[in-house]
């Protein structure tokens, strides 16, 4: 038991000083940086050294214990910039889920699907029109389609492209099988093999970590009021988290409907509603989501 709590001990440390203190300790020298240079002389190399060497001369004259004492502070300081930062994610990421509960959200809603909707019908409408179906005209409906799930796979119903990715999952899950996603994804969950999910966890973990990188970027474009190329760099950070987190909730959105697709049937044979194999229909999904709910 000693030997696990020690190992599992070490293994938090290292996720600790991995996630917060490192990124923390680069963010307390961009600061220390960005104070001594300011906005004027943001790029004053000579300026900075100067600093550091009558930093680092104070230092040695002030002994070994003043010495350690400001490396812990340091660590500290890097610590609370990492909580900081991790806070600061939670808030993007609750942000990037959002259902329009905030200002410019139903505008950014309406916006949204006032696109798909204008995309939709004009992919219907050459649908419709397109008569006997050829080579061209399947490439047509196909480049209409792409444009018309650029902006969402069903119709919009949150502010944000991440958001309605997850939100399309649950449409796109109940119209093709009746089944209320959100109530059957914990039995669903207990059926599916370790394998699956671990896949599921791991795209799961890609998505929180880009949330925390868009927070790492919020806290170099706040450091940008006293050093302006710090936000420049956050700007640069939090676009990169953008675009890796619409494609880690695309993996993640993905891999539950492909859980759903495999694993909906047997879940209605192991809560006994059928002993037939085959794939999941909607009045079977019917079934399950009446029975799960429990009057719900």
């Amino acid at each position: 038991m000693d030997v696990f709590l020690a190992e599992v001990g070490r293994r938090v440390a290292e996720k600790w000083l991995s996630l917060l203190t490192l990124p923390g300790l680069l963010l307390v020298a961009a600061a220390t940086v960005g104070h001594t240079l300011g906005h004027r002389g943001w790029g004053d190399i000579g300026k900075l050294v100067d600093t550091g060497r009558g930093h680092a001369a104070d230092l040695s004259r002030a002994g070994a214990l003043t010495t350690v004492l400001v490396a812990v502070t340091m660590v500290l300081l890097a610590t609370g910039a990492g909580l900081a930062a991790t806070a600061a994610g939670h808030a993007v990421r609750r942000l990037w889920l959002a259902e329009g509960q905030y200002p410019l959200g139903g505008f950014l809603i309406r916006r949204r699907r006032a696109r798909w909707r204008t995309a939709h019908e004009t992919y219907a409408a050459r649908s419709e029109a397109a008569g006997r179906q050829d080579a061209r005209v399947l490439g047509e409906l196909d480049r209409l389609a792409a444009l018309r799930n650029r902006i969402c796979l069903a119709e919009p119903s949150r502010p944000t492209w991440i958001g309605d990715r997850l939100a399309a999952m649950d449409t796109r899950v109940h119209s093709a099988y009746a089944l209320d996603l959100g109530t059957a994804w914990p039995r669903l969950w207990l059926t599916v093999p370790e394998e699956t999910r671990v896949e599921v966890r791991l795209a799961a973990t890609a998505f929180d970590t880009t949330a925390r990188l868009a927070g790492w970027g919020l806290m170099y474009v706040l450091l940008g009021l006293s050093w302006w190329p710090a936000a420049v760099g956050g700007v640069a950070v939090w676009l990169t988290a953008w675009r890796r987190g619409r494609a880690a909730v695309a993996v993640y959105a993905d891999l539950v409907e492909s859980v759903v697709d495999l694993h909906a049937q047997p879940l209605a044979q192991a809560l006994g509603f059928t002993d037939e194999p085959g794939p999941m229909t909607p009045d079977l999904g019917a079934v399950v989501t009446s029975a799960i709910r429990k009057g719900a």
